[in-house]
């Protein structure tokens, strides 16, 4: 690479899960949650302090799992078995509560309307969505028929 390519270079952030890449320009597809132009422009200091902050949020995570666990126990469901796909769904929950203050799904967007957004905690009512009942899995896939 080039001194001047390099010097091009500058950090984005997804803003839908936080990923940081480092290039010309951000990924038109995030490639850890799959958001479609999502990346923004960020200084130097954020990207560290992103960087910084998913290693406290390791903790979180398994916090996160442990619940889920437990909320699938003794039910028709359980969650997925899919470890790293959880686990990515995790990170995209605790993002959605530290940039809107509720664990909202990953995988839906918020309408900005608390009251119909409040639908969108997770674990959702996921039992009245029709995919559920057509692929035995809620809307993001974290739990699936036993």
């Amino acid at each position: 690479m080039t001194k001047e390519a390099h010097a091009r270079k500058k950090a984005w952030r997804c803003n839908v899960c936080n990923d940081i890449h480092y290039g010309i320009k951000g990924p038109e597809i995030c490639p850890t949650c799959g958001a479609r132009n999502a990346f923004a422009l960020i200084d130097h200091p954020e990207a560290m302090k992103v960087l910084i902050d998913r290693g406290e949020r390791l903790d979180q995570e398994d916090q996160l799992l442990d619940v889920w666990q437990r909320f699938a126990k003794d039910k028709p469901f359980r969650l997925n078995p899919d470890e790293p796909f959880v686990r990515q769904l995790a990170r995209g929950e605790i993002e959605n509560q530290k940039n809107h203050g509720l664990k909202y799904c990953p995988c839906r967007m918020t309408t900005g309307d608390y009251e119909d957004d409040l639908d969108l905690i997770c674990p959702c009512n996921f039992f009245i969505q029709p995919v559920y009942k057509e692929t035995g899995e809620c809307w993001c896939g974290l739990f699936v028929k036993r």
